[in-house]
């Protein structure tokens, strides 16, 4: 695995009106790929300003390398599922590209056909528009990949009772993708339909993740937390629940070494293994991905020697079987707009890409609410810059704001850190739905807290898991009540 180091200095990337828009119904590259792209440094060593196309590549080429192992075909009906095997040559960038094809003569080159979704565009759909006409292609089977969602938030969103209520809705409706992402070695942690185990001792970088202020070089992978061994052995384990028989499942581990001689030992147990290392020619701290496919194997677990650092796992079906709905749950205990932020714009962009949402939710504010120093009015230029951050590399992503809940300490500062992010989710031209006005306004947090079975926590902030699944079928309700086939 090759790739060249991450800056760790802001990309100058054009503004998103000087981005070509993606096509709606673009769909990742089949698995293994092995097709040679341009270096990052020949990228960004480019005179003539960035495209949002170059950003991409350099971004992806710059700051992740990845290793392909082998993915069997799905099993005929009736027959044992096939053993599998795991590619021990890593695909490198820069290797000799495949023999083309004889080019076309000049002036005939065919133009892509477009995409099914673009003739599926409605105004009315308003800020939800390329997301649901990329719902309505996945109903109507004209798509073939999944419709990816992210959600960027706080502790609300860590726990994935929330955000796994709204997957779990949406892909009753549209299909089951799989969990999306997940974190590895992250002990006070949980996922819906994933069962975690993490052994030994752990430390997290950076070491506070939900805080405000730069830390390291800012390159800690999508969901802005890297996982490594603090001492002794360690192991994690994942484990997907309720799968169906002979489902194929598709693995993108992502890891940080951090000397060549780091190794990750990733298993998946009835099917591939691999020893992954980081190769002599990377830079320090370059983010790898491994790809693995398994049938009849939803076990995964994996083991570091050395110092490398875990930035999680993506878990899908195969979109080629049958695509669906995943949402990435990306949630931070502690976090406020200022985190994300924080992290390397053009490392953070260049695994965004490789997921290519279609929507981004974007559910902050309840921590800015107990920040009294602070004026309101921050949170509105934060949150422009995040989504303008997701929009130079995914120009056509659609966006929804979520307000902050109700909060016992904080009760009359709520109201106007809901009202900023209201206005300025109009301002970005993104959805927004009042969870405060949905839990019953001001004073319901108490309310909630003093029900049987409570709906909220003790401590006036959080939810109990019975209130956050309810917001979470409020919420996919008046999403889907805006939805026309």
């Amino acid at each position: 695995m090759s790739g060249a180091p991450c800056s760790v200095e802001r990309a100058e990337i054009p503004r998103r009106d000087a981005a070509p828009p993606r096509p709606p119904g673009r769909r990742a590259p089949a698995w293994p790929q092995t097709t040679a792209r341009p270096s990052a440094a020949a990228l960004l060593s480019a005179a003539a300003p960035l495209s949002a196309a170059a950003l991409l590549s350099a971004a992806a080429l710059g700051c992740s390398a990845t290793c392909d192992h082998a993915a069997p075909p799905a099993p005929e009906a009736g027959a044992a599922p096939p053993a599998l095997t795991a590619a021990t040559a890593p695909h490198r960038t820069g290797a000799a590209p495949e023999p083309a094809a004889s080019p076309a003569p000049h002036g005939a080159e065919a133009l892509p056909a477009p995409p099914p979704e673009r003739a599926l565009l409605r105004p009315e759909d308003g800020p939800y528009a390329h997301f649901f006409a990329a719902l309505r292609a996945l109903e109507q089977g004209q798509r073939e990949d999944h419709v990816r969602i992210a959600w960027l938030g706080d502790s609300h969103a860590a726990a994935d009772f929330w955000s796994g209520a709204l997957r779990a809705a949406l892909q009753r409706r549209f299909g089951d993708g799989g969990l999306g992402f997940v974190h590895l070695g992250y002990a006070a942690y949980r996922h819906d339909g994933a069962r975690l185990i993490v052994e030994g001792k752990w430390r997290t970088r950076p070491k506070a993740p939900g805080g405000s202020a730069p830390s390291d070089d800012g390159i800690f992978g999508l969901g802005g937390i890297l996982f490594g061994a603090q001492r002794g052995p360690v192991r994690a384990e994942l484990t997907v629940s309720g799968v169906a028989p002979s489902t194929r499942l598709l693995w993108d581990v992502c890891y940080r070494p951090s000397a060549p001689t780091d190794e990750l030992a990733v298993t998946i147990a009835g099917g591939p293994s691999a020893v992954l290392r980081g190769a002599a020619d990377d830079g320090a701290g370059v983010l790898q991905h491994a790809k693995l496919a398994s049938v009849d194997a939803p076990t995964l677990s994996v083991v570091p020697s050395g110092a490398p650092e875990l930035c999680g796992v993506v878990v899908e079906a195969d979109p080629e079987v049958r695509p669906g709905v995943v949402l990435d749950t990306l949630g931070i205990n502690g976090a406020r707009l200022a985190t994300p932020l924080r992290w390397n714009e053009l490392g953070w962009a260049a695994e965004l890409a490789r997921r290519s949402p279609e929507l981004l939710i974007l559910e902050y504010g309840t921590n800015e609410a107990g920040d009294v120093t602070t004026d309101p009015s921050l949170y509105a230029t934060q949150l422009g810059e995040l989504l303008a951050r997701a929009r130079r590399v995914e120009p056509d992503i659609d966006c929804l704001v979520l307000a902050p809940t109700d909060r016992r300490d904080a009760a009359e500062r709520i109201p106007l850190v809901r009202d900023v992010l209201r206005d300025a989710a109009r301002e970005g031209g993104c959805g927004f739905w009042d969870t405060y006005e949905a839990m019953g306004g001001r004073g319901s947090i108490e309310a909630w807290y003093r029900e049987r079975p409570p709906r909220a926590s003790r401590d006036g902030v959080h939810l109990t898991a019975r209130g956050y699944r309810e917001l979470g079928a409020k919420l996919s309700s008046d999403l889907l009540e805006r939805y026309r086939p």
